[in-house]
């Protein structure tokens, strides 16, 4: 029987994250004030209301715009295939990336200098901090783009659940050529 191992990170709310919310606010706010100032100034009484419902429809928008920067990566392990999504707003989910654990070259924590010493096509970002030292890189083959890498944020669990499954070479170089 084959074991699944989940788990769920929040991306965490960053400077981005704040001011992509402030701009949102301002926009929900400034537009509709753009028509009460021209009502004020034409005289055209009309456009107060125009105003009231561009408000109304503008706060249905912030919120929906504002739980669609909610981020959540889930990362799922069962039996040798590794795969990341991303869940946004608790309402969709894209798929980033699967590969099967076996064709992983390097597996390392998070590390800039040591990502800068590799060529690798395409990076794919499913960590809860941009840069942090709980991040983990798993450097793999794909079919279509070639040498690829993951950051993800995995917990005591799902780094046990991932670690039987490593080449004979990967894990000969994880735990036998530690340098000291």
């Amino acid at each position: 029987m084959d074991n699944l191992v989940e788990q769920v990170v929040p991306k965490a709310k960053d400077v981005k994250y704040r001011l992509n919310i402030f701009l949102l606010i301002l926009a929900a706010l400034g537009i509709p004030g753009i028509f009460v100032l021209l009502s004020v100034i034409t005289g055209v009484q009309y456009l107060i209301i125009v105003a009231i419902f561009i408000l109304m429809f503008s706060i249905y928008g912030l919120w929906f715009f504002i739980t669609s920067l909610n981020v959540d990566y889930e990362y799922s392990c069962l039996s040798s295939t590794l795969r990341f999504d991303k869940v946004i707003a608790k309402r969709r989910r894209k798929p980033i990336v699967k590969f099967d654990i076996k064709s992983v070259s390097d597996f390392f924590p998070y590390d800039d200098k040591e990502m800068g010493k590799r060529k690798i096509s395409k990076v794919y970002r499913a960590s809860a901090k941009e840069f942090s030292t709980d991040n983990y890189v798993a450097v793999f083959r794909h079919e279509a783009r070639g040498e690829c890498a993951v950051i993800f944020t995995p917990n005591e669990q799902l780094l046990e659940a991932i670690k039987p499954y490593f080449s004979a070479e990967m894990k000969k170089k994880l735990y036998f050529n530690k340098k000291s």
